[in-house]
């Protein structure tokens, strides 16, 4: 079932909700739900190249372009007005290579050619890596609470999982998941730490100030 896009959609309605990279399992998606993302909701989406995945002749099967020498080329970033992901040569390889002089070592692939190997996130790169070590963390969690209903259930599946009602249902149950997992992300990351101990140590001083005249 491809919910992705309901979901990006549901999320943009959440006020102070701002999600630009998301990752994904192709069973969610296909190529130009990756590409209505990006352009028409301004959000990257990445996943993992399949084993079947047609991948570009300048391109390995890790999907990094190369140049004409067989060199791997280094992503440069990615430009948002024209959607082109960029890359470089590699100056360890370009110092040696023969043609350096008749190469421009820079390279540009555009979103539209490509969706799943040049976009803001390309394949091997290293947010790409970081973002599916992500899921792969967030998956085991599903596994595990799909473990809990077998337990209940008897079942993994949902047999009306295809109604529109259902459908509604499980995209709200991901945007509060994906709202859940960032706020504990931020209570980790920027809260200080003991940060609730603090208040609550705070909110008893005061109490102790206030009850100061009274007990005067």
């Amino acid at each position: 079932m491809k919910v992705m896009l309901p979901l990006i959609e549901m999320m943009k309605k959440i006020e102070g909700l701002k999600v630009d990279d998301l990752v994904a399992d192709l069973g969610y998606f296909d190529a130009e739900d990756q590409k209505t993302a990006l352009l028409a909701h301004d959000v990257a989406v990445v996943t993992e190249i399949k084993k079947n995945t047609l991948v570009p002749e300048h391109c390995p099967p890790e999907g990094k372009p190369e140049c004409e020498q067989g060199h791997v080329l280094v992503f440069d970033g990615f430009d948002e007005d024209t959607y082109t992901a960029w890359f470089r040569g590699d100056d360890t390889k370009c110092s040696t290579c023969p043609l350096q002089e008749l190469c421009n070592k820079q390279f540009g692939y555009p979103f539209e050619e490509n969706h799943f190997f040049y976009g803001p996130m390309p394949q091997d790169s290293v947010l790409q890596e970081g973002m599916l070590k992500f899921r792969k963390q967030v998956e085991l969690v599903f596994e595990q609470e799909s473990h809990q209903l077998t337990s209940v259930m008897k079942h993994k599946k949902v047999p009306v999982r295809t109604t529109v009602r259902v459908e509604k249902w499980f995209i709200l149950s991901d945007a509060f998941r994906l709202i859940e997992r960032m706020i504990k992300h931020v209570r980790v990351i920027v809260m200080p730490v003991n940060h609730v101990a603090n208040i609550k140590r705070q909110q008893e001083m005061q109490v102790e100030q206030l009850s100061l005249p009274l007990v005067a």
